[in-house]
């Protein structure tokens, strides 16, 4: 590719150039003597293709860094300063809003957003246009790896006599820039605040699958990422030996509000798994009512109906109206995000029935829950074991089961998720 001009003299032709065709360059001053080599860009964060904002160097002298602003021209062949380019060290750190792509995405496990998974970054790709470099790709395939270590040309020239349809030839493997967030380096506030709002989008159980497959570090870096909402959320779809690793990594403090965030039942689980000693740190971390409740299921063995139950569920007397029911189910909406029923208590909390969504829909408002209420297909206590709770949902296809106590009360619900979960872990 022929040199090019940044300031102005580039013509408005976008070209596209890889990390790989820049890095390792000479670069050179004004009067054409060599300074060094190209060892780094440098981007600044903030926009969805960022511009690289200067360039670090290698020579005689150690490392320098100089404004993009001061290159005069660069191509194949390196590039060239201004006269007057003034070179300033290098931070040890870098700043919260720029990037050294070399020293922090080059080779590093980054997440793809987009198809919700952990690639590998073999290789960079610029937007250049008028005399500007931005980040526009991440080149995770194997191609980029190739051309990296410089056999590109002769693997091409190879596979087209031997497989001129292979795919490789096709296409590089590129994902967008703005669909990537790098994970082995510390964030500072831009770039933290740009990884929570994108990697808040990822499902839970996609979130969940990604830390499994990182290392430990890297997963504390994740977690750190993540808002307190959506750290809950994804824990609660990770092992719960998994979940409490990583609460291990973070101050009791941090552990307490994403438990608090947390289902119970899936909360009571992974403290569980802690240190006794970490488990009675983050507990008193938390806020009573919620300490109180995880605490109660905490005193039952896992693969007991006690251990799998959640209690949060809709408890409502049998004089209370379909409109009441309607009104708590909005009210509760965020707290229960899956609710399947209503279920009917006297004064004490002792079940009496049930009532289905179905059953508020058909009804008019005005009805008494009493009147339309069910007797439970299905009851269990909070002893039972793991293989009664699953025989109890698969002989009444229920997808969730009410637990009660020696004296009928109501103490929660096991749904069939957990169960299926229990199952599938071995217990």
């Amino acid at each position: 590719m022929a040199e090019t001009a940044p300031q102005g003299e580039t013509a408005a032709d976008p070209r596209f150039r890889f990390l790989s065709s820049i890095v390792g360059r000479p670069v050179r001053g004004s009067d054409g003597a060599r300074l060094g080599t190209l060892t780094d860009l440098v981007v600044a964060t903030g926009e969805q293709y960022p511009p690289v904002e200067s360039l670090v160097l290698t020579g005689r002298g150690g490392r320098r860094q100089y404004q993009w602003s001061s290159v005069e021209r660069f191509g194949d062949r390196g590039l060239t300063l201004k006269a007057g380019a003034v070179a300033s060290t290098p931070p040890e750190q870098p700043l919260a809003d720029r990037i050294p792509l070399v020293e922090e995405i080059l080779d590093k496990q980054i997440v793809d957003v987009h198809d919700a998974k952990l690639v590998r970054v073999n290789d960079l790709h610029f937007l250049e246009l008028k005399g500007q470099l931005r980040v526009a790709h991440v080149d995770v395939g194997l191609r980029g790896l190739i051309r990296r270590m410089g056999w590109e040309p002769f693997v091409d020239r190879t596979l087209r006599l031997v497989r001129p349809g292979a795919p490789y030839l096709k296409a590089d493997h590129l994902v967008s820039w703005k669909l990537v967030q790098p994970l082995d380096q510390s964030a500072g506030k831009v770039r933290l605040e740009v990884a929570q709002r994108l990697l808040a989008t990822l499902h839970p159980a996609d979130l969940a699958e990604i830390m499994e497959d990182l290392g430990r570090d890297q997963r504390t870096v994740l977690l750190g990422r993540l808002d307190v909402e959506t750290a809950a959320e994804a824990l609660e779809e990770a092992s719960s030996e998994l979940a409490a690793q990583l609460l291990e990594e973070v101050p009791p403090e941090k552990a307490a509000d994403i438990l608090e965030e947390m289902a119970p039942d899936e909360a009571a689980d992974v403290l569980s798994d802690l240190p006794g000693d970490t488990r009675d740190e983050v507990l008193a971390a938390m806020e009573r009512p919620e300490a109180r409740e995880v605490e109660a299921l905490l005193a039952y063995p896992q693969d007991t109906a006690g251990g799998l139950m959640t209690p949060d569920r809709i408890q409502l007397a049998p004089e209370r109206t379909v409109a009441d029911a309607i009104g708590e189910l909005r009210r509760r909406d965020e707290e229960l995000p899956l609710v399947y029923e209503i279920f009917v208590a006297d004064a004490g909390g002792r079940l009496l029935g049930i009532c289905t969504l179905r059953d508020l829909v058909l009804h008019e408002p005005a009805t008494r829950l009493g009147a339309i209420m069910r007797e439970a297909p299905a009851t269990l206590g909070v002893h039972d074991r793991l293989r009664e709770v699953a025989a109890a949902a698969a002989k009444y296809n229920l997808v969730s089961v009410p637990v009660i106590d020696e004296a009928g009360v109501l103490q929660g619900m096991v749904t069939v998720d957990d169960i299926l979960g229990e199952v599938l872990d071995g217990r």
